[in-house]
């Protein structure tokens, strides 16, 4: 429910504005920073691209454990969501979504694609962010 109430928020927000189609949108929801863009593909069909770090594995050293769960949990959603998880070099774990639609979305029609997506997958990134520790600035 709180994805919903934020993503509420969000809308009621943009609402408020004077130039409701934007095409892209940074937010942060559940202390994680996500970044969407809508495009166009080249058939002309639209692509909703949406990005998110979501935190750094332990080392071994410091929580065997929680990295081993973070590691299996990559592995096995990223077969089961259409989404991706990465593991970089740093260790930084990252989310990145492509989504196909008819046409480019934009404004209230982007929030309410990036809800669904968001529903979707959030029980699969609620349940890694555990395993994973928040990224210093």
């Amino acid at each position: 429910m709180k994805l919903h109430e934020s993503l509420q928020k969000v809308q009621g927000h943009l609402e408020s504005l004077d130039e409701p189609s934007f095409d892209q949108i940074e937010f942060d929801w559940e202390g994680i920073h996500f970044h969407a863009v809508a495009d166009e593909g080249g058939d002309g069909a639209g692509l909703i691209k949406l990005s998110a770090t979501l935190g750094r594995l332990y080392y071994t050293v410091e929580n065997a454990a929680e990295r081993t769960m973070a590691i299996e949990r990559v592995y096995s959603t990223n077969r089961g969501i259409d989404g991706a998880y990465i593991i970089n070099r740093k260790g930084d774990v990252s989310y990145s979504s492509v989504t196909r639609t008819n046409q480019r979305l934009r404004g209230n029609d982007l929030m309410g694609a990036l809800t669904l997506i968001l529903l979707e997958a959030e029980t699969h990134l609620r349940a890694l962010r555990s395993h994973l520790k928040p990224i210093e600035a």
